[in-house]
């Protein structure tokens, strides 16, 4: 018992266990909608306002295999008497990405993306997808499998035609820098302002979109130890065209909402929604809103080393966006 007193005043002076720190926020992955008419055109994705530490590199290679299929007609199928367009096609994009910070709270990236469209093989399987949830298929079964046509009537009554437009390019060469306005960590909302240049390096199917710039402001807010909200909203603006016949709208209006989950160490859950305004302005009966999902899993793979996959589906109507798309990206982390 004697002991008793030097135990306790030793227990009182020793240092308390350090908590567990929280899990380290990643933030969605940057996926662009892959719908064929959108693929080349300049587009805000969802991002985190982290920037890379100064001095430090970062880089990657990711991207999308959509499937995309919309049509406004009289009978669906092959044969109709009245067809105001028809989006049936797949794409895979694949972005090489470096950047570089430049300050503290300063960096800057490159992107350049290799593009391919054409007939694609995801048909069957989306087939295959929707009887087995139960979901409505768009009469995807009346029309060609894994065939590619980008076709319709124009508001002016001439018609446009992609169909022999196909194959591998490179897409417009992208330059962005990322300055982190205001940064409260764990303690508060963090912003960032993000400018963008899209340049016309496109080749082969994916030549003739002009210049383009978009701005955008983006936020991320703690919800705890394992839980991070981000949003963001942002303008483009890019020659309109026309390219191949479709004229695009001048500028477009892009946002998006956030919500990861950290259920460990190396792993969040991100699930998104994007929604932007008008892409094309010529297209007859073509709608406005665009709007679309992704649902991505990043895990780190080791201390600089990060993976992700996931998937994107439409929210609203698949005659805006990509009907389905598989996403996978690697990256190595300053």
């Amino acid at each position: 018992m004697k002991r008793l007193p030097v135990v306790l005043a030793c227990a009182t002076l020793a240092p308390a266990p350090e908590a567990f720190p929280a899990e380290p926020p990643r933030g969605p992955s940057e996926i662009r909608d892959a719908q064929l008419l959108a693929q080349p055109r300049l587009t805000l994705p969802a991002l985190s306002p982290w920037t890379t530490p100064a001095g430090r590199w970062s880089a990657g290679v990711s991207g999308p295999w959509a499937n995309s299929f919309a049509w406004t007609q009289d009978v669906p199928g092959e044969t109709p008497e009245d067809r105001r367009f028809l989006i049936d096609g797949e794409a895979l994009l694949l972005d090489a990405t470096v950047r570089r910070g430049l300050g503290r709270n300063v960096d800057v990236g490159l992107r350049l993306p290799l593009q391919w469209r054409g007939g694609g093989t995801l048909d069957g399987f989306i087939d295959w997808w929707h009887r087995l949830v139960n979901v409505p298929d768009g009469d995807r079964p009346a029309f060609l499998k894994d065939a590619f046509r980008v076709q319709g009537k124009t508001t002016d009554g001439g018609t446009f035609a992609w169909d022999d437009d196909t194959g591998l390019g490179l897409g417009n060469l992208e330059a962005d820098a990322r300055w982190l306005l205001v940064h409260e960590g764990r303690e508060g909302p963090s912003v960032a302002l993000v400018g963008r240049v899209s340049l016309p390096t496109g080749t082969g199917p994916f030549e003739g979109n002009g210049l383009g710039a978009g701005g955008q402001l983006v936020v991320s807010i703690p919800l705890g130890d394992d839980f991070d909200a981000y949003t963001g909203a942002g303008v483009t603006a890019q020659d309109d065209g026309p390219v191949r016949g479709v004229r695009y709208s001048p500028t477009r209006a892009h946002g998006f909402v956030a919500l990861e989950w950290r259920p460990s160490r190396r792993f969040s859950l991100v699930g998104e929604t994007d929604a932007a305004s008008r892409l094309v302005e010529n297209v007859d009966k073509y709608p406005g809103l665009h709007w679309i999902v992704n649902v991505t899993g990043r895990i780190d793979l080791g201390d600089r080393v990060r993976l992700d996959l996931g998937f994107t589906e439409n929210l609203k109507s698949q005659l805006t966006t990509t009907d389905f798309a598989l996403y996978f990206g690697v990256g190595l982390r300053p």
